[in-house]
Formats: structure tokens, sequence, C-alpha cells
């Protein structure tokens, strides 16, 4: 039996085929054709009439909304962050000298009070040096004014804080570290020279004598801590004594005993606030 011969394609199949090249080929050039004039017209539309509306583009909102849009920077810029500039104050040279002294004298003025109250918190034996002073002042009100009980009357005052005591022909004065110093510092409060100034009358009743400043704590922190920061305290009120009368007149002794002396036992938080004591002790010549 004899082979079949090759079917050959037909001239028309292959016109048809070359036709429908052509025709999508025309469709894609027509189609470019088309964006780029829409693009051209769009640009012509936004020029004449641009768009004055502060809201972001839909796209970018979009855009931002994506997890994976993380905002980029060129190499060489970076955000810059606006500095807040202080409004001015609007004060000449001139007023600025006008009021400072009259601030001066305002802060002498709440030292003052601070110290006053602080005395009167030693009268009544509760001291709270950590509140504010406002506070201080409703918490004083309120044991002043407080009405009296059977029961409260059977029950003793309080225990100065302060206490001043006889010791041959000397005189020993206790004074609270938590109305003198901040806890852990050996800088004096704001108006403990008032609660010091206190002290001048008694000094100077006794001239040429040994004026022994000892500083005491409780048993917090360590041993070699507690001695440091007594010294520290006793030195601060040596200081301030010793400018507030004839330096010349007395032989000064500053010396901090930490926790070794204690008045009490460590056992309660008031027992170690009275721990925390600072003791002036005059010896006549």
């Amino acid at each position: 039996m004899a082979d079949p011969k090759p079917s050959k394609s037909s001239p028309k199949s292959n016109s048809g085929v070359l036709v429908g090249l052509l025709s999508f080929i025309f469709r894609l050039l027509l189609l470019g054709v088309g964006g780029a004039v829409a693009w051209l017209l769009g640009m012509a539309v936004a020029q004449v009439y641009p768009n004055t509306s502060s809201e972001m583009p839909l796209t970018e909102q979009l855009l931002r909304r994506s997890p994976e849009y993380q905002p980029s920077f060129p190499a060489s810029e970076t955000p810059l962050t606006p500095t807040p500039t202080p409004p001015p104050t609007g004060l000449t040279p001139e007023v600025q000298q006008t009021l400072q002294p009259q601030l001066q004298q305002l802060q002498q003025d709440l030292n003052a009070l601070i110290g006053r109250t602080a005395a009167l918190e030693i009268q009544i034996g509760n001291s709270r040096p950590a509140e504010t002073l406002e506070r201080r002042l409703q918490i004083i009100e309120q044991q002043l004014t407080a009405p009296s009980s059977p029961e409260a009357e059977n029950i003793p005052p309080p225990t100065p804080r302060t206490a001043r005591s006889r010791s041959g022909n000397g005189l020993i004065m206790t004074l609270p570290s938590d109305i003198l110093f901040n806890p852990g510092s050996s800088t004096l409060r704001p108006g403990a020279n008032v609660i010091l100034d206190n002290l001048i009358p008694d000094l100077q009743n006794y001239r040429g004598a040994v004026v022994r400043v000892a500083g005491h704590t409780d048993d917090s922190g360590s041993r070699q801590q507690n001695l440091v920061l007594s010294s520290a305290q006793a030195e601060a009120i040596v200081q301030y004594l010793s400018n507030a009368v004839d330096d010349q007149a007395y032989h000064w002794v500053a010396i901090g005993y930490g926790m070794t002396r204690p008045a009490l036992e460590n056992t309660s938080d008031i027992n170690r606030q009275l721990n925390r004591r600072i003791e002036v002790a005059i010896t006549p010549p």
C-alpha cells in the first residue's frame, strides 16, 4: 500500500493566521496610543484644574494601610523632626531685672514658711517632711482642731522628736534628721535654717564652749554607708551653726556614729524614724 502524501497548508489558512496576528498587533498599538493620549489629557486637566484638597490621595491611603508599607528616604536625606521653640517671654531685660529680687524674696519667704511648719510639727510630734507643704498644713490643722474625747484624754501625748536635756552644766539638743535632710542626703532641706536658728540663743549662752554635733542613722543600708552619711550630716550642721555665730568663740566637733548608737531598737518604722537624729551637745569650758 502506498504512503499517503504529506498535507500542505492551504494559502487560505495561512492568510487567516496572518490577518489575526496583524489584528492583535494593531489592538496593542491602539491600546498604547489610547493610554498615552489619556495620560496627556489627564496632565493637561491637572494643570488647568489643580486639586486643592488637603486629603491624601486614595491610592496613597490604601498603600499606607498595607502592612508591607515602609517609608523610605534617600541615603543623603533623613526625616527632620521640627524642634519646638520656646515661646517668647515678652519681658525686657529691664523688667526681668526688676522682678528678679521679688522672686528671690518669695523663695526666702517660702523657705521660712517651710521651716516654721517643721517647727510646729516638732511641737505636735508628727513630722511629715515628704508631704507637700499644703498637705502638711492641712494635717496640722486637723490635729489642732480635732475634738478631744475621753479615750483621747487617757492617751499620753506623743513624745516630741526634738528635745533639750541637761548634761551637767551643759545642754544636749536632739533634732530629727528627717526635717533637716532628705532621705540619704547631707544637704539641708529648704527651711531647715529656721529650725537651726532656734539653737543660736542657746549657743550664745555658752560662749567658749565645746559644741559636739553627732549624727545618727537607723539600720537601713550598710554600716559603712551610714557612718559616711551621719558624718556628712553632722558636718553640714557644724558648717551652718558656725557661720551663724562667732566661729572663733566655740570649739566645734563633728562626728558620725551611723547605726551604732540607736536610741531605740530598730524594730518598727517609728523607732527607725526616732533613731535618725542629730544631737548637738554643748559643754561649757
